[in-house]
């Protein structure tokens, strides 16, 4: 995760920007979380849509569902552990649902699966990020959740809120955790008001 919000930071400075506004959906949350720590003078907004329930009450029970994806990863291959994964996220016809939404994104995922189980979750599940972190965030915070998400997002939601007492909360009515795909203009709503009273200044204009 250090690694990854390290990347990010490399990457604002190699645009030569000197403060950027940063959302994080599920995994990239917590990137974003990390990235909010280890590199603040960057950071002029966080915006965090669902990250994932490591650090809740629960989380065993999420970490249980990742080993399960693992050992079927392991022993039937990555494509097998992709199809279980998001046919309980999204659905059984995740595959219409996405590309209706995102046209090339199930292409995507396919090529980025192998990664993703056998980098992206066993550095999830290591990522080691409790209060006292969380106080060394001091940009502004906003967070979006869906309604339907189920009870990890709910905890993750309490947490957040709890963690950064500055954070905004938009909850999305009928919303899972699909809802970046599923509740795009809604999200940009949540953003375009957040953003627009957070605007990032530079010699009287807009940066």
């Amino acid at each position: 995760m250090a690694r990854d919000a390290a990347d990010c930071r490399d990457l604002i400075i190699a645009l030569g920007l000197s403060k950027v506004h940063v959302v994080g959906g599920s995994y990239s949350g917590a990137v974003g979380l990390q990235l909010a720590v280890d590199a603040a003078e960057y950071v002029h907004t966080l915006t965090l849509i669902e990250p994932p329930p490591v650090h809740v009450p629960s989380s065993p029970e999420f970490r249980a569902a990742n080993a399960r994806l693992q050992e079927a990863r392991q022993a039937r291959g990555p494509g097998t552990a992709l199809e279980e994964f998001l046919g309980r996220v999204i659905g059984s016809d995740w595959r219409t649902e996405v590309e209706q939404r995102l046209p090339g994104a199930v292409e995507q995922m396919q090529r980025d699966t192998t990664t993703f189980f056998d980098t992206d979750m066993p550095a999830l599940l290591s990522w080691r990020f409790d209060a006292e972190d969380a106080r060394r965030v001091n940009c502004p915070v906003l967070h979006i959740s869906g309604s339907d998400s189920g009870p990890w997002f709910a905890e993750v939601r309490d947490l957040i809120l709890t963690w950064l007492p500055q954070a905004e909360d938009v909850l999305l009515t009928g919303a899972d955790h699909s809802l970046t795909l599923t509740h795009t203009p809604q999200i940009a709503d949540a953003l375009a008001d957040f953003l627009g009273r957070h605007a990032i200044l530079a010699g009287g204009g807009l940066d």
